[in-house]
């Protein structure tokens, strides 16, 4: 077989730091070499940094209340130019935004078999800023983006059926993995714990991510000041930065703020921890929740995403049994019944099941499938190769 050449257009790839953009380099660096050829297309990144061989950098404009993260401008000169160059097999579009509109309309126009994945919950997240009206509008946007490609990907069950009821077609599943060796209970640090300030029998209750409205942190750190009320030695850890860092360090000064970790910094954050929180309701997956597992961390969050596919109260975690303030904190409370040593080890165990190396078989068999029935009815002649 010959070397398939993926194009992913995205408006976020490393170094830049989110889930999206984790969960792509995971993915695309687990296909094998041999079979399959990635490019990127994606807004040049603000750091000083070369581009790769295989990435295409386009314009980008800055996103409200997220500075660092752009939204890609539409490019189809750009992507002509690089499809003529390197002719694609299949487009992958990640992000919803312009760019990716465009991607999607020049596939069609070269009739390229295009996959599109579903990482954000948008219409969710409008309700963290105000904007809770147009939760309809930016729908209606997605439905009529992921219903002009040929699939679209998400990260669990649950967001099938709930896209699904919303009117989208040909929706899949395909799950995240999690890097084992990365996040491992081994690089646990007792001199990081000091640097929190710890004391002896304190536990650390950990959250990884941006300090921002929609991961809902104030919940976490309510139910842990809630916690301390009651008696029990727990420290909150907040791991990430966002426009929301000052105000909530200056409402709960019992919290520790340690900025953005990355590498080796963030695995031994991780494992230093003692239980994982997830207080977000935004989230399509939560790869967090996997590192956390992969870590030895028990996990509270509410039964949705990452946690209701993989978390079992009592065994490695707790779950809400409601999306209320007061069903996490109760969460919380059951979960501190327990040996988190013990829980953390069957959230560990449950964590090795996940490899990214079978997410990409699976991704590969999918990339396939498609491929066989795009060519059966398009033919095997490729539109950009008899342009000139």
């Amino acid at each position: 077989m010959s070397i398939r050449h993926i194009c992913v257009v995205t408006e976020t790839y490393l170094p830049e730091v989110n889930g999206v953009a984790n969960s792509l380099q995971h993915l695309f660096t687990h296909l094998n070499p041999d079979l399959y050829q990635v490019t990127i297309v994606r807004p040049a990144p603000r750091v000083d940094m070369e581009a790769p061989d295989n990435e295409v950098w386009v314009k980008g404009i800055s996103i409200p209340q997220y500075p660092d993260l752009q939204l890609g401008l539409p490019s189809k000169t750009a992507l002509r130019s690089h499809w003529k160059a390197n002719p694609p097999d299949l487009v992958y579009v990640a992000t919803e935004g312009l760019l990716g509109a465009s991607a999607v309309a020049m596939a069609r126009e070269y009739h390229l078999p295009v996959i599109s994945a579903f990482h954000t919950n948008f219409h969710r997240y409008s309700g963290y800023y105000g904007l809770g009206v147009m939760r309809r509008m930016i729908m209606a946007w997605m439905r009529r983006f992921h219903n002009r490609t040929h699939v679209t990907l998400v990260p669990s069950r649950s967001m099938v059926n709930e896209l699904t009821s919303e009117g989208m077609q040909r929706v899949e599943w395909l799950p995240h993995g999690v890097d084992c060796r990365r996040f491992n209970p081994a690089h646990r640090s007792a001199t990081l714990r000091e640097e929190w300030g710890v004391e002896p029998g304190e536990q650390v209750a950990l959250c990884v991510g941006r300090v921002a409205a929609e991961k809902n942190l104030i919940v976490a750190l309510k139910a842990v000041r809630q916690m301390r009320r009651e008696g029990r030695q727990i420290r909150p850890v907040i791991v990430g930065d966002g426009p929301l860092r000052e105000t909530l360090s200056e409402e709960f000064p019992e919290a520790v703020f340690t900025g953005v970790k990355t590498g080796q910094a963030l695995s031994e954050c991780f494992a230093s921890a003692d239980l994982f929180l997830m207080p977000s309701q935004t989230e399509t997956f939560g790869l967090v929740t996997l590192e956390a597992m992969a870590s030895g961390l028990p996990v509270v969050a509410y039964d949705m995403a990452a946690a209701r596919e993989f978390v079992r109260t009592g065994v490695d975690g707790s779950l809400a049994s409601d999306e209320t303030d007061e069903a996490f904190t109760d969460a919380l409370r059951v979960a501190l019944r327990f040996d988190s040593t013990l829980m953390g080890l069957d959230a560990r165990s449950q964590a090795e099941q996940l490899s990214w190396d079978m997410v990409a078989r699976q991704f590969e068999r999918r990339v396939e499938a498609l491929l066989a029935t795009h060519c059966e009815s398009r033919g095997v002649v490729h539109p950009l190769q008899m342009t000139s």
